[in-house]
């Protein structure tokens, strides 16, 4: 009875270390657990959820092993046989494992924690971030970065000749050499990877890009609040607006509808977009994943471009990334239309999706003497519309807690 509260103990105590991101004391600790006891459940899970993370695949195997052998048909043998199949690099196999464990034991966060991490694997970006959420709300904000594997850990040829049928289980977990053998540049590079992994980057990349042409044309200005209106020599928007008499004369004037896409009129015109960026931004970014995001963003825009090009007077300059942002608002609102059954309060998204579009068009036609570019506009909406309902992530299956 001793032996049993003394490694239940240590497997609490290797439970909490985990959470704080400290693998291998964890991992000593529910190594002296088994030893003491060689029963004790909870040890050998977590002697398999450390070395998951540190990259260790015997010491994984041997210890899932032992889970399913000493507590099958519950929560801990679903999460250990889900273990090691992501050892294997068996994301899709794994999910069914994860989420019979997670119909069994709904509340445990790191199963939906290794969810979101085989879910971003197979780029179901969205499913992913949604299980990340669900994780850090179960655990009070706890970051379980350090508890997913790495990535390439070890290469496929390794992994295949250490799957084999698992040995009688003893000891603790052997030294970590594919980890410690990497230079401190390239653990601080995937440390890096993995904390800006939920970071919606281009968005706030973007933001940035913007203001800072916006200022730039403002020192040549003299005028930050309305820099384009200055007569003068200012040469960003001397040689970055779109203006159609010059496309039609010089096919290399067509640059004209990219660089038109980071120029502003003033500082009410950058105020607006930048925080329609923003609020659009971020979540959309976050469900197409990164390099969608950028497609549709660059690829609306220029659409928009096109469509201005042809519905205003050649010798009329335009300018402004609106077109690129309605662009991004499309490709939202075809998210959230086509999957709001999927979505809690899918309404009332729909609803401030609306309600962002509709202050944006408002702004367009109530400044329409300004030629921001309402063509652009809705150019960029439709095709983002288009796009991102051609780019969608898929769904995969939901299973729901009992």
């Amino acid at each position: 009875m001793e032996q049993q509260t003394q490694a239940r103990a240590l497997v609490d105590q290797g439970n909490t270390l985990l959470n704080e991101g400290e693998i291998m004391p964890a991992a000593a600790a529910f190594a002296e657990a088994v030893q003491i006891e060689p029963n004790e459940v909870g040890g050998h899970l977590g002697l398999a959820e450390a070395n998951l993370a540190l990259g260790v695949p015997s010491t994984v195997y041997l210890a899932s092993r032992q889970v399913q052998l000493l507590a099958p048909n519950t929560a801990d043998a679903d999460l250990a046989r889900a273990i090691t199949l992501i050892m294997d690099r068996r994301y899709d196999a794994a999910l069914p494992e994860l989420d019979s464990a997670a119909a069994r034991d709904p509340g445990r966060a790191y199963i939906h924690a290794l969810r979101g991490f085989c879910l971003r694997r197979l780029g179901h970006t969205y499913d992913a971030v949604q299980a990340d959420g669900k994780a850090r709300r179960l655990s009070s904000g706890v970051d379980f970065t350090a508890l997913l594997p790495k990535a390439d850990a070890l290469p496929p040829t390794q992994l295949a000749t250490q799957s084999g049928p698992p040995s009688p289980y003893s000891g603790p977990p052997p030294e970590t050499r594919p980890w410690s053998e990497r230079s401190e540049v390239q653990r601080q590079a995937v440390r890096m990877r993995f904390a800006l992994r939920n970071v919606p980057v281009l968005t706030y990349a973007l933001i940035a890009i913007n203001v800072l042409i916006y200022i730039a044309c403002a020192i040549q200005a003299g005028d930050l609040l309305s820099p384009a209106t200055v007569t003068g020599d200012v040469p960003i928007y001397d040689y970055g607006v779109q203006i159609g008499a010059l496309m039609q004369n010089d096919p290399i004037q067509w640059y004209r509808v990219v660089t038109a896409m980071f120029l502003h009129l003033n500082y009410i015109h950058i105020g607006l977009n930048m925080l329609s960026l923003f609020f659009v931004g971020v979540p959309t970014e976050r469900i197409f994943g990164r390099w969608r995001f950028l497609l549709i963003y660059f690829a609306t825009g220029i659409a928009g471009g096109l469509v201005q090009y042809f519905f205003t007077p050649p010798n009329v300059p335009s300018l402004g990334a609106s077109g690129a942002i309605f662009g991004i608002f499309g490709a939202f609102g075809a998210f959230i239309v086509l999957r709001r059954q999927f979505l809690r309060g899918g309404n009332a998204i729909i609803g401030q999706w609306l309600f962002w579009l509709a202050i944006n068009l408002y702004f367009d036609f109530s400044q329409s003497q300004l030629n921001i570019g309402t063509a652009d506009h809705i150019g960029g909406v439709v095709a983002g519309f288009i796009l991102g309902a051609i780019l969608i992530p898929p769904l995969t299956r939901i299973v729901r807690s009992r």
